[in-house]
């Protein structure tokens, strides 16, 4: 998202083209870094394999998005003044309620599985006493931001503290003695989510007395 850069940081007018299949990602990255109205062409897809005659008629044809010519827009883009609206940035309430509504184990457990937000395994209800309990495995405060992690990468980083990975150990099913592992796992930032069509997995190498105490497999 280079266009969003030259703008903001150098107030360069952009003309930014994507193809069509991308339009809902970079509207999100657009719309995540505070300029939802930033402006964009789109052209169809795909554009590998495209002979020059083919590519030249996604220029001289329509946006797929908006119906509009595509050299239109890209002019329009580059020398129509920005109005009071195309100015406004859009700032975010980030934070996040400390506590939810009562509920039952059953129902977190059901969530979880049809929004398939889980490996089927049993998810353990984060009340404040078990969070406390965790807690109590390490030194830290609650409130210490310990890490900054993308869900994805067309989202903005989310931070987490002590407390929110304390709850996330909760509902894994851990026990407090493995916390500090669990805490300097998430301090790296470093995500388990694997992105490859390829065999492979994440791996942690766990060294000190710790291992022994906690009986690390």
């Amino acid at each position: 998202m280079h266009c969003v850069t030259f703008e903001t940081q150098y107030g360069l007018p952009t003309a930014s083209i994507q193809t069509k299949p991308f339009e809902h990602v970079v509207k999100a990255v657009a719309y995540a870094k505070g300029m939802p109205r930033q402006r964009f062409v789109f052209v169809p897809m795909p554009v590998m394999g495209k002979s020059p005659v083919e590519l030249r008629a996604y220029v001289d044809g329509n946006d797929p998005v908006t119906g509009r010519p595509v050299m239109q827009e890209v002019v329009d883009a580059l020398t129509r003044p920005l109005g009071e609206e195309d100015r406004r940035q859009v700032r975010f309430e980030r934070s996040t309620p400390r506590l939810v509504e009562p509920e039952t184990e059953e129902n977190l457990h059901r969530l979880f599985l049809e929004n398939q937000w889980t490996d089927r395994l049993p998810i353990i209800l984060p009340t404040e006493a078990r969070v406390a309990t965790m807690l109590a495995g390490t030194s830290r405060k609650p409130d210490e931001v310990v890490g900054r992690m993308r869900p994805t990468s067309t989202r903005e980083a989310w931070e987490y503290t002590v407390e929110k990975v304390a709850v996330n150990a909760v509902m894994a099913g851990a026990r407090p003695e493995y916390f500090p592992v669990i805490l300097a796992l998430a301090s790296t930032g470093v995500t388990a989510r694997g992105s490859t069509t390829s065999s492979m997995a994440a791996m942690v190498v766990v060294n000190g007395p710790i291992r022994n105490e906690i009986n690390m497999n």
